[in-house]
């Protein structure tokens, strides 16, 4: 892929060959490079961590897990294919009334490059559809350019994206030769909103507003006199979550614990789920995060069956231990364990799917005319649930740019995205068997978030403030 001529380094050298030096031309043309038309190229920086994932794991002998790799590298590879056909295309293209640059190059050169690569990516366009690549030989094969024939540079660019969901690439992936007009990039954006970076391919905006429940819970809490009624409301009867499958109408964050022995323990098709059941074996409790959420709100004592991590008398801890039981046990005991509910969910969908594909229990649409019919559902629901807890406990060092956090997202929450993502394509295409390795990850990086204790008895010893206990309290089954 390389050669030798590009050197040891990232980025290489101009002096470059072989298709790692085209994604680099290519990137600077089509603004896919990482500071857009600068930088190295979005796909040689995806191919290196492919490239080194993949040898570990096959120093490992875990030969079954590279498939999917190897897949991902080939839909790579073929980004700067099809970026050099559409800028040959364009090149040499038939005018276009508004497009001034289109066709003012060229040249019997430049048709034969954008002829050649065209011959390098057609077998994968036909394999994904017969009239879009008959399309692109039809404008772009050898000897037209002689016969004073150019190529209709539109036509070649709706054929190429109309396989780019089956090339398993996308537009942002091969971006644009210009800004605006017929050049740029496409835009297929999904009809329901990003979550921190994931594009989700079901609407779970339902799911998110959970954090709206947390938020105004917190709210109540707040001041000098905290409103332990309206906060328990908060927690038990929920407003903003709607649902049509929770007896009220209203998912709560209460229902995720007191449902949690049936959705994670003897119910669900992987029962039971390996995180939860190191939680159920540490506490003895399956509701162990209701027990302690719902004794601090109501200001009792309590105790966990199993006589850890106790006990935790909240009738005489006073306001301050209480809230902070409350805010960060809704957030991270009750919503944290519901939120890898989610994703064991999903690969139970898609293990006793009938064909192993399009695993979608009780989305709102099952029809093939939906966008929703190739989604994960119970996938992007984890992924809605996730999101407002990652950032909300950050530790200093985790952060980007010198772990400054006014500049954005956690390093862990990155990792999390990626794999998120991963997740999902794996799951759309019913690789199931691949998807146990991400849960994990996706868990590690979640009890990153639980550096609460830690954070915690430094405040301590700083300004007189133990907070530790209840942010203990959502890792310790997993210590």
């Amino acid at each position: 892929y390389a050669g030798s001529l590009e050197g040891p380094n990232v980025g290489g050298s101009s002096a470059g060959e072989m298709v790692y030096r085209l994604a680099e031309k290519r990137c600077a043309n089509f603004g896919t490079c990482e500071s857009g038309e600068t930088g190295l190229s979005n796909v040689n920086k995806e191919l290196l961590a492919d490239f080194t994932a993949g040898e570990a794991l096959l120093k490992k002998g875990l030969c079954h897990a590279v498939r999917p790799i190897v897949d991902r590298i080939i839909k790579q590879m073929t980004v700067p294919l099809v970026q050099g056909s559409l800028r040959y295309a364009y090149k040499v293209g038939e005018s276009i009334s508004g497009e001034a640059k289109v066709g003012t190059d060229r040249s019997q050169k430049n048709a034969a490059e954008g002829a050649v690569f065209t011959a390098a990516v057609l077998p994968l366009v036909h394999e994904c559809n017969v009239a879009a690549a008959k399309t692109i030989s039809d404008e772009m094969k050898f000897g037209l350019y002689d016969q004073g024939v150019f190529p209709d540079f539109a036509a070649v660019k709706a054929a190429f994206e109309s396989t780019y969901d089956c090339l398993g690439i996308t537009c942002a992936d091969v971006g644009g030769l210009s800004d605006t007009g017929v050049a740029a990039a496409c835009s297929k954006t999904s009809p329901w909103p990003d979550i921190a970076g994931y594009t989700p391919g079901s609407d779970v905006t339902k799911h998110a507003n959970l954090d709206l429940d947390q938020q105004a819970l917190v709210q109540a809490l707040k001041g000098g006199t905290p409103n332990w009624e309206l906060a328990e409301d908060w927690y038990a009867v929920g407003g903003y979550s709607l649902s049509g499958k929770a007896p009220n109408g209203l998912r709560t964050m209460k229902g995720f614990s007191t449902g949690a022995e049936g959705k994670m323990y003897n119910n669900c098709d992987g029962c039971p789920y390996k995180t939860f059941s190191a939680f159920y074996d540490y506490y003895g409790d399956f509701d162990y995060a209701d027990k302690w959420v719902s004794a601090a709100l109501d200001g009792t004592n309590m105790a966990f069956s199993s006589g850890r991590h106790g006990p935790n008398d909240f009738a005489t801890l006073g306001d301050a231990a209480r809230i902070e039981a409350v805010k960060k046990g809704t957030a991270y005991m009750n919503v944290w364990m519901y939120v890898i509910r989610e994703f064991e969910d999903a690969i139970d969908d898609c293990e006793t799917c009938a064909d192993g594909l399009n695993c979608n229990e009780f989305s709102d649409s099952l029809s093939s005319e939906s966008p929703q019919y190739n989604a994960v559902h119970a996938w992007d629901e984890g992924v809605a649930l996730l999101y407002p807890l990652d950032d909300t406990l950050r530790a200093p060092g985790t952060c980007r740019a010198n772990g400054t956090h006014a500049l954005g997202a956690t390093w862990h929450s990155r990792p999390t995205t990626e794999s998120s993502t991963l997740g999902e394509k794996l799951l759309r295409t019913g690789a199931r068997d691949f998807v146990r390795a991400i849960v994990d990850k996706i868990t590690t990086l979640m009890a990153v978030t639980q550096r609460g204790p830690l954070r915690s008895e430094h405040r301590g010893c700083a300004f007189g403030a133990d907070r530790s206990e209840e942010n203990a309290a959502a890792v310790l089954p997993l210590v």
